[in-house]
């Protein structure tokens, strides 16, 4: 691309130009420039990514979805590559340039494997992406990802979905995302909330858990028969 093509903002130039969206509005991102999308930061992964980390992933995304929507922001392509991560791997929702403001139409659509077969831009098409690139994030690969485009549309068309049986957390959360079963993204982030702090619970440390008050009475036990041992060892010895 040619510098002349397109007014840069004070600073930037074409070196600074992120290959995302459709629109010529140029902007600086430095998630992107730091880390690129969660898409890209997984496809370059030699191991697994940490459970935790992407909890954390999916919590942060759908809070984010949570706050445009109360601004009456609709996104429009809500996937894992509109979602970009900082120094620290937090998630930056990006991408906004054709995204529906103040009841505007939007400029983009959904990727297939996120969209909504026949409906138009909505909260409920925001709820079917969430669900998408939930399942991406936990599993490293878009929904029907072995599939052509046309055989995905005509699988969601028919309320079909992957199975999640591979998926080790938010099965319920995707499930009620990709049927629109959720009133708003609050609710969505409620149920994620919840999961995340059980999971978080059921993963303590052992070491924290022998350190818990509840173990105390069982060592008192173990604790008072050392002197009722010691005497049935002198009176074997005794006779």
């Amino acid at each position: 691309m040619q510098d002349s093509v397109i007014q840069w903002p004070l600073g930037l130039d074409s070196k600074d130009l992120v290959g995302a969206g459709i629109t010529a509005i140029v902007a600086r991102l430095n998630a992107v420039v730091n880390q690129t999308s969660i898409r890209q930061y997984l496809a370059r992964q030699t191991k697994q990514v940490p459970l935790s980390l992407r909890l954390r992933w999916v919590e942060q995304l759908i809070d984010a979805v949570r706050f445009i929507h109360s601004r009456r922001v609709l996104h429009g392509d809500i996937s894992c590559n509109n979602v970009f991560l900082d120094n620290n791997l937090n998630v930056k929702l990006g991408d906004f340039a054709g995204s529906a403001i103040d009841n505007l139409p939007p400029l983009i659509c959904y990727e297939t494997s996120h969209e909504l077969p026949g409906e138009d831009i909505s909260t409920r098409t925001e709820q079917f992406a969430l669900g998408s690139t939930t399942y991406e994030i936990m599993t490293g690969s878009k929904p029907y990802n072995d599939l052509p485009d046309h055989e995905v549309s005509a699988a969601f068309a028919k309320g079909r979905y992957p199975d999640l049986e591979c998926v080790s957390a938010f099965k319920n959360v995707i499930t009620k995302c990709w049927r629109q079963s959720y009133t708003s993204t609050e609710e969505a982030l409620l149920d994620v909330k919840l999961e995340v702090a059980v999971i978080k619970k059921s993963r303590i440390p052992r070491a924290q858990i022998l350190s818990r008050p509840f173990w105390f009475p069982f060592l008192l036990t173990t604790a008072s028969l050392i002197p009722i041992v010691h005497w049935a060892k002198r009176w074997r010895l005794h006779q």
